[in-house]
């Protein structure tokens, strides 16, 4: 089933808004008490036992209206006619009695051919559950041992269950079970499972033998991400709910988590809630995803909350950013990007072979990677922000990635080729010497030997300080340094001239098509 859009009326701090639509990711940013947590709580209430509504009915007035415009319908609610998968479903409450707190909440299912049918609210148990929920507060202060049938089906706001959950999807026989331990493998660096208590079972891991540790003696970021994961890899067809994912996360690990979701968007549907620039960046350059603003109506008492569709557009999208906290006007100052493998590279072209060779270059922007390994995901993190802040148009193509000539320099660019395969291949390519150092003025030969013999850290240390002594060397005498490097780095600096050409050529392909756009 999925939700196709969500219309308010009365609703907490929304007095009426109008029909949002829903693609596969949805996310809603905005500050503190804005109202994020409001468009959630307002899909959950399609299950059964999400919450008491009544704190939810707007100040002044008795009632409140959520309309939620569904499609295939999943078997529960398919009244009389299977046939027809479309409609719209509505929930009204009507407060009975403030004192109390009691309320009447109906829930009805409309279809253009059937008429309006009462219904029932979904059942909150797997597999028959339909909403997937990840709240703010979804921190438990214990976890229940019983890892029985009904206890791991069981579906609610916090991770109570968490073992009885953890015991299923560990089991090598479980559809989800390579997943969910591939993702922990990837984020947390184990696999977190059921592990034998008093009482029955409990979060944790087995070490050193038969040896155990709970998931209490574990970082408070590593109950929350388990639990995401091992839904996130069994789930199917579900609607997930979540509050701020980057809660108790490092960067890192934020970014892995995001990759799994959208992953499984394509057979889930997520509405997201957060205020961290990575989730945005990284969730907003998805295809079938969209990005909504949530913020107070200034002077309104009692509070007024408003929701708009942020556009695809780069002033659009740097405003969210911005109003984040985030400051990304930088990137509208560069041509281009030149993704490096080491610090060494990136320094060396940065002050003397642009300035002194190709100045046509000098609003090229260089990232270091700072070692192989990170060369692709440092690219792909760049693609993903870039994409987020200026779409496709801006910085296709504008982007190169040079690594060292040796094996492992093959092997990464290899990979980029095939892995963005809708970018021109000449932009991922290796320098022909290995070591970068090689193509240091050739007065620093014998320290370029000395230091590439070393090992491991020792070897880090030669090579910076031989850095800071060809730099310096470099400072001294600016035609010395020119005519040095002129024959050392002609590979470097030629490649740097190819780069400059097909970057005019670029900008003067996207000129002429916006010409042709605008008639």
């Amino acid at each position: 089933m999925r939700v196709t859009s969500i219309e308010l009326e009365n609703f907490r701090s929304f007095s009426k808004i109008e029909k949002i639509e829903l693609k596969s990711i949805n996310v809603f940013i905005g500050a503190n008490n804005s109202g994020k947590s409001s468009i959630i709580r307002a899909l959950y209430l399609m299950q059964e036992n999400a919450y008491n509504p009544y704190s939810d009915v707007r100040f002044g007035c008795g009632a409140f209206s959520v309309n939620i415009g569904v499609k295939d319908i999943i078997a529960p609610w398919r009244i009389e006619d299977p046939g027809i998968s479309d409609g719209l479903l509505s929930i009204d409450v009507v407060s009975d009695d403030r004192r109390s707190g009691k309320v009447s909440r109906l829930m009805r299912y409309e279809r253009s051919i059937k008429g309006r049918t009462d219904i029932s609210a979904i059942v909150s148990r797997n597999p028959y559950n339909f909403i997937v929920p990840f709240l703010s507060r979804r921190k438990t202060s214990s976890y229940d041992e019983n890892v029985g049938r009904k206890t791991s089906d069981h579906i609610g706001h916090d991770m109570s269950n968490l073992a009885a959950k953890l015991s299923k999807v560990s089991s090598p026989s479980f559809h989800g079970h390579d997943i969910y331990a591939d993702s922990c493998k990837s984020i947390l660096g184990f696999v977190l499972s059921a592990v034998p208590s008093e009482n029955g079972q409990y979060p944790g891991i087995y070490f050193r033998g038969d040896e155990t540790l709970t998931i209490d003696q574990m970082g408070e970021g590593v109950p929350n991400i388990a639990c995401m994961l091992a839904d996130l890899a069994s789930c199917r067809d579900k609607l997930f709910l979540i509050e701020e994912p980057e809660n108790d996360l490092h960067p890192k690990a934020l970014k892995a988590l995001l990759a799994l979701i959208v992953e499984s968007s394509k057979h889930n549907q997520f509405v997201i809630s957060t205020h961290s620039s990575i989730v945005l960046s990284y969730l907003g350059a998805c295809d079938d995803s969209c990005i909504y603003s949530v913020c107070h109506v200034d002077g309104s008492i009692p509070a007024e909350s408003s929701v708009s569709l942020v556009d695809k557009t780069p002033s659009a999208r740097l405003g969210v950013l911005q109003d984040l906290g985030y400051s990304f006007s930088d990137f509208e100052l560069w041509d281009g990007w030149l993704i490096l493998e080491e610090a060494s590279a990136e320094s060396l072209i940065v002050k003397f072979l642009i300035p002194w060779f190709v100045p046509g270059l000098k609003r090229l922007r260089t990232l270091s990677a700072s070692g192989a390994d990170n060369v692709d995901s440092v690219f792909k993190d760049f693609k993903n922000l870039v994409l987020f802040t200026h779409l496709e148009a801006a910085y296709k193509n504008a982007a190169w990635v040079r690594v060292d000539g040796d094996k492992k320099g093959c092997g990464i660019v290899d990979k980029l080729k095939s892995k963005f395969s809708d970018w021109d291949k000449n932009r991922f390519s290796k320098f022909e010497k290995d070591q970068f150092e090689y193509y240091y003025p050739e007065i620093f030969a014998d320290q370029i030997f000395s230091a590439l013999s070393q090992s491991g850290n020792d070897k880090r240390a030669a090579k910076k300080e031989l850095l800071c002594q060809v730099m310096a060397w470099l400072d001294e005498d600016e035609e010395r340094g020119k005519e040095a490097l002129g024959k050392s780095a002609k590979e470097i600096i030629d490649d740097l001239r190819k780069i400059e050409g097909q970057l005019k050529e670029l900008r003067h392909h996207q000129a002429s098509e916006q010409r042709r756009k605008n008639g």
